[in-house]
């Protein structure tokens, strides 16, 4: 907004002179004004554009945060599902009723806003629930870390954004259940579908399991 006030600011002066100076002169500054203002105008259109349009998807304030967290040495960017949860995702496969052509569509479309899509191949921390999926001598190697414990525990259906698939790419951990927990690992954007069924959106390799949220 400061660039559109300066831009203004700079009109009204140019106006001003122009109606101040000598007729001779006026003209002059006229043609200068004349050639100078598509410049502005054009600089006013490219920051406009740049605008979100009304009724656009905003982005949340999470996503412009980029809280990070130091691990190890290492500054990790902090993630959770007050950022990936925040925009919409419709299924489109057999078990919503979608139609043979609408679930070709949506194989190719993309729904997942450029704020997120930022985070593709990056080495996070992810704070979410965890549901163990498999286990390996008393130990879970493959696990969903979720928004809360109604889509973690008790039965609501979950939008897809609304977890991660996490394989851990060495030993299983310990399960902690019911409390907030934090995994370090790659998190991945991977739409994936087997057969006409929607079977993952969000995927991490997981590194290391720092337990309860601290």
């Amino acid at each position: 907004m400061n660039f559109l006030r300066v831009t203004r600011r700079r009109l009204q002066l140019a106006l001003a002179v122009q109606r101040i100076v000598a007729p001779g002169e006026r003209q002059r500054r006229h043609l200068v004004i004349m050639k100078t203002f598509p410049l502005l105008r054009s600089g006013i259109c490219a920051f406009l554009g740049a605008l979100p349009l009304a009724g656009a998807d905003a982005i949340p304030a999470a996503a412009t945060e980029h809280n990070y967290v130091r691990i190890e040495g290492k500054d990790l960017r902090a993630i959770g599902f007050d950022v990936l949860s925040q925009f919409k995702y419709t299924i489109y496969d057999a078990g919503s009723g979608a139609s043979a052509d609408e679930i070709k569509a949506a194989m190719n479309r993309d729904q997942v806003p450029a704020w997120i899509r930022v985070l593709d191949h990056e080495r996070v921390a992810l704070t979410g629930y965890m549901m163990p999926l498999t286990f390996e001598n008393g130990l879970s190697t493959k696990f969903i870390m979720m928004k809360d414990l109604n889509t973690c525990c008790y039965g609501a259906v979950p939008s897809m954004n609304d977890y991660v698939i996490v394989t851990m790419k060495d030993k299983g951990i310990s399960p902690v259940q019911d409390i907030p927990v934090r995994l370090v690992g790659t998190f991945r954007i991977d739409q994936k579908y087997e057969g006409d069924y929607l079977v993952s959106l969000f995927v991490m390799d997981g590194e290391k399991f720092f337990g309860p949220l601290k």
